[in-house]
């Protein structure tokens, strides 16, 4: 058997079930290898620090080449109450039972700083002696154990966690993907655990120590700028996203992004700044949402992740966006190499103003309120927060009461237009482009809003009770086929024309109106959800890895 060429039984070892693999280990030094490659069994490892030797002695060896995927979840110890914060002689702005000091803020840092530490110091001590590998790291958000609190305050934090000294780490030549995530969803009022938000410009900084990177992806929660739709006031006040921190990690994400020198190995990218999709659902309609951007012209976040898109060929983005995200006012550009473009929007703009209103106009001029100092969570505790506690104790939060008043499903156009006129115009400057889509999630739930409690919604779409959503798609075959999933509203002749030139002139294009399943209502998200270009059987790129 030692005779065989190591191609064959590596060929042969691809072929068989895993029990036939574990029979195999014992044939030859040949097969075992191929079979330990083709197992998969040691593909992926959880790494902890109690488990970093086991990790090293693992992979110090023949089976570094094997390794496909690390993760690491951060983590921070328990927050345990503070003894004295119960004092009843404490007066209000003495204690920190509600609020996090700025000390507390800066430990968790220096904490958080180190875990990064550690990962990328027990990677490095593996390449040190090795060529470089070719696996994906993924880390994750912590969250933290908040035990015996009463304040709920302490489940809810709005201050981001940083990354002190980023250019400090050593640079990892092996991890050829990084994705940064929020693992699982918390419900923060009903659980005595919270995740900690993670300051965005953290997946630049960490970008830059990766000298070899293919593909960069996210999926956390890029701020809730938005008011929930619990009927409780209580609620909506605790799980309340302070706007500050909220525009100050968008704003250093971009700063980052602008001065950063990413690898120039690049080439996809998958950002979901929205995640859980369900957060930025179930909001209140009615209400005002920040500016993001003042005293800005443009959004400097969207307008970065353009920069960001000039040496892609594959770009995922869900998130809240404004037309700077894809066309810079001031010049011409292109993307010579960008193969595939999904873009996800928020029906709210950064700005504050709406992308869609409700169907008999209200809503349209809504305008965004501003960020200001008082945007801010405060140090210590308030009056106002005791209060609210006293309030919390004798009400409760009454989850499972939430308002109907998200009614937003006709299009904005004074705001849409510009957006969707600026991604037409870009997608034109795509040489290569094969598909593309944009589009955005709506839902019809509009009894609490004042003239259309009546209103069942089937006049916009056949299933109003469903998840509904609005887009539209390119796709570029044998022909230029252009979708357009926006129910009843029609572009102009100019921006028709826009979509139109999408892709080589000289090839045949149809167009398709709406759906024969939906009729010419809103579609549900099903046509969407489809276009998926990291998904199988679209994508062949071995990045981002699989679940196992």
């Amino acid at each position: 058997m030692e005779q065989l060429p190591h191609e064959l039984v590596e060929r042969v070892c691809e072929f068989l079930t895993l029990d036939d693999l574990k029979k195999t280990l014992t044939v030859s030094s040949s097969f075992q290898y191929a079979s330990e490659r083709a197992s998969g069994a040691y593909a992926h490892f959880d790494l902890t620090r109690d488990n970093a030797q086991q990790f090293i002695d693992l992979y110090n060896g023949r089976r570094w080449p094997y390794l496909r995927h690390v993760r690491f979840r951060t983590q921070l110890p328990p927050y345990e109450e503070d003894e004295q914060a119960d004092e009843a002689d404490e007066e209000p702005g003495e204690t920190h039972r509600c609020r996090e000091s700025l000390e507390e803020r800066q430990e968790k840092d220096t904490l958080f700083t180190d875990e990064i530490n550690f990962v990328f110091s027990t990677l490095r001590t593996l390449e040190h002696s090795k060529l470089p590998g070719n696996f994906q790291l993924t880390i994750y958000a912590p969250v933290r154990e908040v035990r015996g609190v009463v304040c709920a305050h302490r489940n809810c934090v709005s201050w981001r966690l940083h990354l002190k000294n980023p250019d400090a780490l050593p640079q990892l030549n092996s991890v050829r993907a990084l994705s940064l995530e929020d693992e699982i969803l918390i419900f923060p009022l009903e659980e005595e655990r919270c995740l900690q938000n993670i300051d965005l410009r953290i997946l630049i900084d960490l970008a830059e120590q990766l000298p070899r990177l293919e593909y960069l992806g996210c999926k956390v929660d890029g701020g809730r700028g938005w008011t929930p739709d619990y009927e409780s006031e209580e609620a909506r006040e605790y799980l309340r996203d302070w706007e500050g921190p909220h525009r100050d990690s968008r704003h250093d994400f971009a700063k980052a992004l602008e001065s950063a020198t990413l690898p120039s190995t690049l080439r996809q990218a998958q950002l979901d700044f929205l995640h859980p999709l369900s957060s930025p659902e179930r909001i209140d309609q009615t209400i005002e949402v920040p500016d993001l951007v003042s005293p800005a012209q443009h959004d400097p976040f969207s307008s970065s992740l353009r920069l960001l898109s000039y040496q892609l060929r594959k770009l995922e983005l869900k998130l809240v966006a404004d037309a700077s995200l894809f066309w810079p006012a001031d010049s011409a550009t292109s993307w010579p190499n960008l193969e595939s473009v999904s873009i996800l929007f928020h029906m709210s703009s950064p700005s504050g103003r709406w992308y869609f209103a409700g169907p008999n106009g209200d809503g349209r001029d809504t305008e965004g309120y501003e960020v200001t100092e008082a945007s801010y969570p405060p140090l210590m505790d308030t009056l106002a927060e005791e209060t609210l506690d006293e309030e919390a104790e004798d009400h409760g939060f009454q989850l499972s009461n939430v308002t109907c008043n998200k009614f937003r499903v006709q299009p904005n156009d004074e705001v849409l237009v510009p957006f969707l006129t600026a991604f037409a115009r870009a997608a034109s400057s795509m040489p290569v482009l094969k598909e593309a889509c944009i589009w955005t999630k709506l839902r019809w739930d509009a009894s609490d809003v004042e003239g259309y409690d009546e209103d069942d919604g089937t006049q916009y779409a056949q299933w109003p009770d469903e998840p509904l959503a609005w887009g539209i798609t390119f796709h570029y075959s044998k022909s230029r086929q252009l979708w357009w999933s926006t129910g009843h509203w029609r572009p102009d002749g100019a921006l028709r024309q826009l979509f139109q030139d999408i892709g080589d002139k000289t090839t045949e294009l149809i167009e398709y109106w709406g759906h024969e399943r939906y009729g010419e209502g809103l579609p549900l998200r099903p046509i969407f959800d489809q276009f998926d270009i990291f998904g199988e059987p679209r994508s062949t790129s071995k990045w981002p890895v699989k679940a196992s």
